[in-house]
């Protein structure tokens, strides 16, 4: 497992945190874990459960760095972007991403804003605003799709 995966998953890292190192240790201690769960971990779904816990690991990682004040709509759409090969510049693409979520109209922005900003689960936003969490989640894939419709346009 970790021969297979170790390069893509540090390649993924450092797309996503800009940094060799911080993505070497990423990636090490997602190794940790799965080598603690390897007995609870589907040998068909580890490379996607090996995907996820490095993506959600530098999200993480790019949170405590940059403060609670970053906007997940902007690490979401790094996420999205990771491993697709252009080699833009993280910061040039957060600024474009910030530019776009500037027009996400209500009551998705809230949506998006208590998912993300709030780190609320879609279960506790559906409570406060007196929805269904499959409405906040088809209000949170809205959100996104515009992001990566409107990067994607202006990358054209």
């Amino acid at each position: 497992m970790f021969t297979m995966y170790y390069p893509r998953l540090v390649r993924l890292a450092v797309q996503m945190t800009g940094d060799r190192d911080e993505a070497r240790d990423i990636v090490a201690d997602v190794m940790e874990t799965a080598w603690r769960k390897r007995k609870g971990i589907d040998r068909d779904g580890q490379g996607a459960w090996l995907f996820a816990c490095v993506r959600n690991a530098c999200i993480n990682s790019i949170r405590r760095t940059q403060g609670r004040n970053v906007s997940l709509d902007r690490l979401a759409a790094v996420a999205d972007n990771a491993g697709d090969g252009r080699g833009e510049g993280h910061e040039q693409l957060l600024q474009r991403v910030e530019a776009v979520a500037g027009e996400i109209t209500e009551p998705t922005r809230s949506i998006v804003r208590m998912c993300y900003y709030e780190h609320n689960t879609y279960r506790q936003t559906a409570e406060r605003l007196g929805i269904s969490p499959e409405t906040v989640k088809k209000h949170i894939q809205k959100a996104l799709r515009l992001l990566r419709e409107r990067v994607k346009r202006e990358e054209e």
